[in-house]
């Protein structure tokens, strides 16, 4: 990346990526889908010598939102996209699954409603939605990097099980396909890739190629 310093921290049981975006010459950072273990995440905001200013949320299960109100302060902004906001306040099926819910959490700062450029303290980004792993799915643009949460992996894609929908995913996934350009990709799990690899090689992208 040509403006931020980019960082990964392995969360949870689900061994989530945490990712930490720092501005060059700058303590400020931005912290992406902080899922447990404030403590790791703490620990390499100090090591960087950065503090959290933006927390954004690619969506709202529970592996990529646990860790929220121990990192957040009265300077830094949670934003989510609006069809997933309620999870930040609402226990669900995974509550009885993971043993221990911390929810409910302070509502969100900025609740994302539309796709589109949007700006952050220092931060500007493209927002993309992509339904399918949750109604609220979004993917995060920053230069030449893109943040797919659970919508993309390496190789695969999002699970629907729990609250998804399969023909959303689709839609999603084929929208990602034909984006224009080709991106770094860090998903939620697993390793990053780039978007013309996943076009070339993703069982669940290369169904879209034109014959």
């Amino acid at each position: 990346m040509v403006y931020n310093e980019l960082y990964r921290v392995k969360v949870s049981q689900l061994n989530t990526n945490c990712y930490i975006l720092k501005q060059k010459n700058s303590r400020n950072a931005l912290v992406i889908d902080p899922g447990a273990d404030y403590a790791k995440i703490k620990e390499k905001l100090d090591k960087i010598k950065a503090t959290c200013r933006v927390i954004l949320l690619t969506h709202g299960h529970f592996d990529h939102i646990f860790a929220v109100d121990d990192l957040r302060n009265k300077l830094t902004k949670v934003g989510i996209y609006k069809d997933d906001e309620h999870m930040l306040y609402e226990k669900d099926v995974f509550s009885t699954m993971v043993g221990y819910d911390p929810r409910p959490f302070y509502p969100a700062d900025v609740v994302f409603d539309r796709e589109g450029r949007y700006k952050i303290e220092d931060f500007e980004f493209n927002v993309i939605h992509t339904p399918g792993h949750t109604k609220g799915s979004c993917v995060y643009v920053f230069e030449d990097c893109m943040f797919t949460g659970d919508t993309l992996f390496r190789g695969g894609a999002g699970t629907t099980l729990f609250g998804g929908d399969d023909e959303e995913l689709k839609t999603s996934l084929n929208r990602l396909y034909n984006y224009p350009g080709d991106y770094a990709v860090f998903p939620g799990h697993e390793e990053p890739t780039t978007l013309s690899d996943e076009r070339a090689a993703n069982p669940f992208m290369t169904r879209f190629a034109r014959r």
